[in-house]
């Protein structure tokens, strides 16, 4: 893999909204590092989707809530520029994954101008248990105690009371509750001395 993605931009089309956010910006970020480009092609030399391999560290990195289903779509759309520029084509779309994962589907690629491929299921209980193990980074561990429940319900407010507490002023109101801690998180983790939260 000798593409340098580095100056690749992102055509969001109907994913504007989300994609001009924090969030969007750091997604695009994550998703064009050279770990993670390796990850995406060797899933596909698998003949895997390209998303099966991220979905751990977009878990660790961003929080539970990138299981949203709006932002996995974008995240789909990203890969797939990220496929087009490596020179990768889409195989096959809605490819279902079978291993517990953050996705349930994903599309596959083969490299452009090569001839298409030809195909276990993993129940809802499975993926929900796989995103359970796999949030709670030592970050997204920190963070949740600040600005959830007893229950596990995000409290906004308290979301934006540590956002504050680290300068960010910036709200997100026009995003649904996940985001908005997507947002909040993104940036904070770039503001928060990791032995803070590595020491909880």
């Amino acid at each position: 893999m000798s593409n340098d993605l580095g100056q690749l931009r992102y055509v969001p089309q109907n994913f504007r909204d989300l994609a001009e956010t924090e969030l969007g910006k750091e997604l695009w970020s994550f998703l064009k590092h050279r770990d993670n480009l390796i990850r995406m092609e060797t899933a596909t030399l698998l003949d895997r989707a390209a998303v099966e391999p991220l979905a751990a560290g977009l878990v660790a990195e961003f929080g539970e809530e990138v299981s949203d289903d709006r932002v996995k779509q974008m995240i789909g759309h990203m890969v797939r520029q990220v496929m087009a520029a490596m020179g990768y084509e889409t195989d096959r779309s809605a490819l279902r994954i079978t291993r517990p994962s953050l996705f349930t589907s994903g599309t596959t690629y083969r490299p452009a101008g090569s001839g298409p491929r030809e195909a276990m299921k993993i129940t809802k209980e499975q993926r929900d248990a796989w995103i359970k193990n796999t949030k709670n980074s030592a970050f997204n561990t920190w963070l949740n105690k600040q600005v959830r429940d007893e229950n596990g319900v995000l409290l906004l407010e308290q979301l934006y009371a540590v956002a504050r507490k680290y300068g960010i002023e910036k709200r997100y109101d026009n995003l649904n509750p996940g985001q908005q801690r997507m947002n909040i998180g993104v940036q904070l983790r770039k503001l928060v001395d990791p032995k803070e939260y590595e020491s909880t």
